[in-house]
């Protein structure tokens, strides 16, 4: 079974004069073929209950990553993000999740 594995082992952070912008590194350490959305994101989307969060604010971008590949990826923001992450839906079956995920 091919199963992907992202890592984010490089981002930054920058102010720009529209707002915000995110640049990282993903890799995917596994062994599956996959598009995914990575995501720049602050705040947290569901409170513990489940309800959405009117805080939450994100921004995305699409990559195609095959095994062993990695690819830079910037997202524009109007606002500031606090951690940028790869398939921020959970749609993709992939291996340690905690890894592809970084904090600012």
């Amino acid at each position: 079974v091919a199963v992907p594995e992202f890592k984010i082992p490089e981002s930054s952070l920058a102010k720009t004069a529209a707002g915000w912008e995110v640049r990282a590194k993903v890799l995917n350490d596994g062994t599956g073929l996959v598009s995914v959305e990575v995501a720049a994101a602050r705040g947290e989307r569901m409170d513990e209950k489940g309800a959405p969060e009117p805080g939450y604010r994100d921004a995305r971008a699409t990559i195609v990553l095959g095994p062993k590949e990695s690819k830079e990826v910037t997202i524009p923001c109007s606002f500031e993000p606090d951690r940028v992450l790869v398939d921020p839906d959970v749609k993709v079956l992939q291996l340690k999740r905690n890894r592809a995920l970084r904090r600012f």
